[in-house]
C-alpha cells in the first residue's frame, strides 16, 4: 500500500521578529514542492531522512499506534526545494511525511495540530496553514490570521551559501538583537496585515522591506541595498528575505515583467553572489495529498 503527501516551499518570510517577548514570523508558499511517498513493504526498507522518519514516528505516537509497524514503512522523498537556503526544505519534508502518514493510517488532523507536531522535531514555519498567519516557529502558536495571499510572483535570488536555522539561532546576542528591532517589526506586521487583508502586494512589499533591513543586524545579505534599489526602480512591490537563510525575494504583481529586473541584476553583477536567479509563483499554503 502506498500513500502520498505534498508540501510547498517558501521563499523566506514576509516579516519575522519579536512581538512582546516571543519570536513570530509570517512566511508564504511558492510553487516548489516536497513530495513524500510511503509504502508498506516486507523487505528492502528505505528508512528515509532522520527528520522525516521522526515525523512518521510522531504521528504513530499521537494516535497510539504500535511502534513495531513502523519498521515496514519505506519513505521516498522527491523535492525540488533548495536545501539550507531558508526555503523550508526540511519543514516541507516533515509536513509532506505527516500528510502521507495520515493518509496511510486513514486519519486526519487540522493544519494547526500538524504544525504543533512538527515543532517537536525542529522550529517550523507557517506553510502548513492555508492562511497567512503571524506564527510562533517554536510552538506553532498563531496570534493572528491575516487572510490568504495567493497571487503574485517572486524573483528568487539564491546564492551557493547555505545557513541552518539552528546555527543562526545560536548566534551570540541573537535574542538581544531581535529585541532591538521589536517596535519596527511590530509595525511591519501591522502593515503586512493590512496588505494581505486588501490583497495589496505593494503594502505587503513595504512590510517586507522594513523586516529585511531590520534583520541586517542579525545576518547581513550582500547586495541587499542594491537589490532594493533595483526593485524600486522597476516598480516591484518590495524585497523579502529568508531571515535565517540565504535567499532574497523580489515581489512582483502577476503582470510585471521580471525579465527587465533580471537583466538589471545581471548588469549590476549581482549574480556573482546569487548564482541562481529564477521566478516562482506565490500561492496559498497547506499540505496536499495530490
Amino acid at each position: 500500500m502506498k500513500s502520498h503527501g505534498i508540501c510547498p516551499a517558501s521563499c523566506g518570510e514576509f516579516v519575522q521578529g519579536m512581538i512582546k517577548d516571543k519570536e513570530y514570523l509570517s512566511s508564504y508558499a511558492i510553487d516548489k514542492y516536497s513530495t513524500v511517498t510511503l509504502e508498506e513493504k516486507l523487505e528492502n526498507i528505505n528508512r528515509g531522512p532522520l527528520k522525516a522518519r521522526r515525523a512518521l514516528e510522531e504521528i504513530f505516537k499521537y494516535f497510539d499506534l504500535p511502534r513495531k509497524d513502523l519498521k515496514n514503512i519505506s519513505i521516498d522523498i522527491r523535492s525540488d526545494i533548495p536545501i539550507g537556503k531558508g526555503m523550508a526544505s526540511s519543514t516541507a519534508d516533515i509536513g509532506a511525511t505527516i500528510k502521507a502518514t495520515l493518509n496511510l493510517i486513514g486519519k486526519d488532523l487540522d493544519e494547526y495540530e500538524i504544525s504543533k507536531i512538527a515543532t517537536k522535531i525542529e522550529p517550523t514555519d507557517s506553510i502548513y496553514i492555508k492562511e497567512n498567519t503571524i506564527f510562533n516557529p517554536l510552538d506553532a502558536n498563531v496570534i493572528r490570521k491575516l487572510g490568504v495571499i495567493d497571487r503574485g510572483k517572486v524573483i528568487i535570488l539564491e546564492p551557493n551559501e547555505t545557513l541552518s536555522t539552528r546555527h543562526i539561532r545560536k548566534k551570540e546576542n541573537y535574542h538581544k538583537l531581535k529585541r532591538q528591532n521589536k517596535y519596527i517589526i511590530e509595525y511591519a506586521f501591522k502593515l503586512l496585515g493590512e496588505g494581505i487583508s486588501k490583497k495589496d502586494l505593494m503594502l505587503i512589499g513595504q512590510a517586507c522591506n522594513i523586516s529585511s533591513v531590520a534583520n541586517e543586524n542579525i545576518h547581513k545579505k550582500r547586495y541587499l541595498n542594491e537589490i532594493m534599489d533595483i526593485s524600486k526602480e522597476y516598480g516591484a512591490c518590495g524585497v523579502n528575505i529568508a531571515h535565517s537563510g540565504t535567499v532574497i525575494g523580489i515581489l512582483l504583481e502577476p503582470d510585471m515583467d521580471e525579465e527587465k529586473i533580471k537583466t538589471k541584476l545581471l548588469d549590476k553583477k549581482i549574480d556573482k553572489k546569487y548564482k541562481k536567479i529564477y521566478t516562482a509563483n506565490i500561492m496559498a499554503g497547506g499540505l496536499r495529498s495530490e
